[in-house]
């Protein structure tokens, strides 16, 4: 009997996905993190050395474009910095879209949000239009996305934050201190996301 309930809730789950996928609709966001392919000069399967881990120097800005928001050269000394690692495709990166603009207005002087978007796809027939959908993507939130976005289509800057911390799944956030250096790495829908936050910027008020 038992089984019997358990092969039927996972039908109805199934089904209720399906219903919503033929309705144009997506189904409920999870928060698990979608994994990303590998960096070019990274093999499948292949374990790459962590050489970017919490207190260390945050890596470089390196972006093609700023899509909205002003650009940004360098981390300020003093300032508090969430850059997170995205994609437009990703379920669980748009579900913290709300979240990131809500950080982004809540430590509006403390704090500046970057979503780095460097994992767009291209489209099946090798056309490239990753930075002309997730402009309209963006322009398409409007201030439901108040915070920078910048697209990082070489994945260059992917390869020196993601790649050198051993992250394989998007969103990935890491907060820079004010001191320049990594204060924390992980999902920006993790209960602790906020508090690490806060505790940066007080860090960086009392330095």
């Amino acid at each position: 009997m038992r089984t019997t309930l358990l092969v039927s809730a996972a039908s109805l789950i199934a089904f209720s996905g399906l219903v919503l996928a033929g309705a144009g609709m997506e189904p409920p966001a999870t928060t698990q993190p979608a994994k990303i392919a590998p960096a070019k000069d990274e093999k499948k399967g292949e374990k790459k050395e962590i050489t970017l881990r919490v207190g260390d120097k945050a890596p470089a800005l390196k972006v093609d474009k700023w899509v909205k928001g002003e650009e940004i050269k360098s981390f300020e000394s003093g300032k508090v910095y969430v850059v997170e690692f995205w994609a437009t495709w990703c379920p669980p990166c748009r579900k913290a879209i709300p979240h990131n603009t809500e950080i982004a207005k809540k430590f509006k002087s403390n704090v500046t949000v970057i979503g780095v978007a460097a994992s767009e796809r291209k489209d099946k027939d090798g056309s490239d239009k990753r930075l002309e959908k997730l402009e309209s993507f963006v322009k398409d939130q409007g201030d439901k996305m108040a915070y920078t976005i910048a697209f990082d289509g070489d994945r260059e800057m992917s390869k020196d934050w993601m790649q050198a911390a051993g992250q394989g799944g998007i969103p990935t956030a890491f907060i820079v201190g004010g001191d320049g250096k990594i204060a924390w790495i992980g999902n920006p829908l993790d209960d602790d996301f906020e508090a690490q936050i806060k505790a940066a910027v007080e860090k960086a008020k009392k330095a």
